[in-house]
């Protein structure tokens, strides 16, 4: 137990990065990030032509495509339509095929967030509230978060967040996850609670969204399952989400064309039938240039103070996704460049402010998605170099040995002492002893061989071993997003969002998996045998871990 508790010390040690300093001389480290990136610029499309990155380019395409009209149709409601889901979508579009070529961590997934709404709504209000025209302050507002961009990236301000904890990192998933699941749930209770929805639209809403979910749900599942091989159970699980989704839409349209669209008047996706040059309130009510004349000397001083705190909090949504899809569990090879995601997010948001599109950042369920879709897992992905192969090999030997070594010494001195000159009499030394009866013997045996196991992390088909770093499966997803937008409004249109929010079920409760902090709290009611074989369900008090 002693050393499992220090394995995961060390693990621990070496995910905090403490010897990171909290800033650096000017351009220093964002000149180390593009010497790290920069070998691996070519790789990053070349290893890009595999099936996983199609297949991951179809998945996230309905969750950004959700996400954008979400959170456009939150920010038209709260700005008088001065930015809402047309902006939005086009934003997501164009920076989102920009920001992968850019950025040192391609994986992160570029979005409108929860935080970042938030702040431009409150923003609107403070402009209200003082007289100063909406859109003049967002643009300066931004031109000055731009600017501590900037800053940041020049004096590697990123590195602060690189000694956060893993409790910190984990407690800011599971919030952005618990608001995913929030916004899906509270969709299906608003079928049955608005009083303008038909019970018809209220049931097969309902019933379309839960099949989308649990259908992607338990296809994911199959990795775990027993049929057919386990490269077939993987492929048939990558593809979870698209099949769902295709299942969604079709019981859909089977109920309308079963029942008529007047009894199953599905709600559908919104989208401006004005074309995509187009605002929502028309370029003749709000062009796409925003004028940065209109506006006072004070406005100008409260933008700077806009964008100071945009800036706070654009740091930490921007920086933790980034933490959280650089942590060491997905078995990244290719390195990051935390500066030159500040300093792409710094152009990004710059052009965004100047034409009035709400701020992006690496949205954070998103992100873990699309990271975790193009994992290998098992043998799938060749993706280990011959020397840690190597190195592996012998750690493995070396760890075998010690574990077999360990099992001699008990049998063998349970032999000795029932007076038999078996194994072990006069074997290796063992450092274990023999206590109690026959059945403790067996439970110390037991409990050295599962030990052995964990310690020596046998594959099981169903582990990371890998990860298609690349970059042009985000730029995909954000491309295919300007192509239904310039090609296919009308089948965009016929898409239910009970599709969509049953994805978005779906992307909250699978980004939970495997999240530690979310583990211990389902601990309290967890029956203690079926206690996950951990460091803090070993040593730590289990009274101190429910406290925590």
């Amino acid at each position: 137990e002693d050393d499992d508790h220090e394995d995961d010390d060390h693990e621990d040690d070496d995910h905090e990065d403490e010897n990171i300093p909290l800033f650096r001389p000017f351009g220093k480290g964002l000149i180390e990030d593009l010497k790290t990136k920069l070998p691996w610029y070519c790789s990053d499309f070349t290893d890009a032509f595999e099936v996983k990155a199609v297949i991951t380019v179809l998945y996230l395409f309905w969750g950004a495509l959700a996400n954008a009209v979400a959170f456009g149709a939150l920010l038209g409601e709260n700005t008088e339509g001065y930015m809402g889901a047309t902006e939005t979508l086009l934003a997501t579009a164009v920076l989102g095929m920009l920001y992968p070529l850019l950025c040192g961590q391609p994986l992160t997934i570029m979005g409108a967030t929860g935080p970042i709404a938030a702040y431009i709504i409150a923003l609107r209000g403070i402009g209200e509230a003082v007289g100063v025209k909406f859109l003049p302050l967002y643009a300066w507002s931004g031109i000055f978060l731009s600017g501590f961009l900037f800053i940041g990236a020049m004096f590697s301000l990123s590195n602060a967040i690189r000694r956060v904890t893993r409790f910190t990192e984990e407690l800011f998933s599971v919030l952005v996850s618990v608001i995913f699941i929030y916004q899906a749930i509270n969709y299906f209770v608003d079928l049955f609670a608005k009083s303008e929805n038909s019970n018809g639209e209220a049931k097969a809403g309902l019933l379309v969204g839960l099949l989308t979910f649990f259908t992607a749900l338990s296809i994911r599942g199959s990795r775990n399952g027993s049929l057919f091989n386990q490269w077939t159970r993987n492929r048939v699980a990558d593809f979870a989400p698209v099949i769902a989704i295709v299942l969604g839409l079709g019981l859909a349209w089977a109920l309308i064309g079963h029942y008529g669209i007047e009894k199953v008047d599905l709600d559908m996706l919104e989208i401006s039938d004005d074309g995509i040059t187009a605002t929502t309130l028309g370029t003749d009510v709000r062009p796409w240039l925003v004028d940065l004349g209109d506006i006072n000397g004070a406005g100008i001083g409260l933008s700077f103070v806009g964008g100071l705190f945009g800036f706070i909090v654009m740091y930490f949504d921007q920086n933790i996704t980034v933490r959280l899809v650089n942590a060491r569990e997905h078995k990244l090879k290719k390195g990051f460049g935390y500066d030159m995601d500040m300093m792409a997010l710094c152009v990004c948001t710059l052009l965004l402010s100047i034409v009035g599109c709400p701020w992006m950042v690496s949205a954070t369920v998103p992100s873990l998605n699309h990271c975790r879709s193009l994992c290998f897992l098992g043998n799938d992905g060749n993706q280990k170099d011959e020397e840690e192969e190597q190195h592996k090999e012998a750690k493995l030997e070396e760890a075998s040995k010690k574990a077999l070594d360990n099992v001699r010494s008990l049998m063998g001195s349970s032999l000795m002492e029932e007076g038999g000159a078996g194994l072990g009499g006069n074997g290796p030394a063992g450092t274990l002893k023999r206590s109690g009866s026959h059945s403790d013997l067996m439970k110390q045996v037991h409990q050295e061989v599962s030990s052995a196991l964990e310690h020596l992390n046998l594959p099981t088909g169903t582990g990371i071993s890998g990860c298609l770093e690349q970059r042009l499966s985000g730029f995909g997803v954000h491309l295919l997003v300007m192509l239904s937008l310039v090609v296919a409004r009308p089948a965009l249109a016929s898409i239910p969002m009970a599709v969509l929010r049953g994805l978005f079920l779906y992307n909250g409760w699978v980004n939970l998996a495997g999240n530690e902090f979310w583990d211990r709290i389902w601990l309290v009611i967890t029956d203690p045998a079926k206690y996950p074989k951990k460091g803090y369900c070993k040593i730590t008090p289990l009274w101190k871990v429910h406290a925590w």
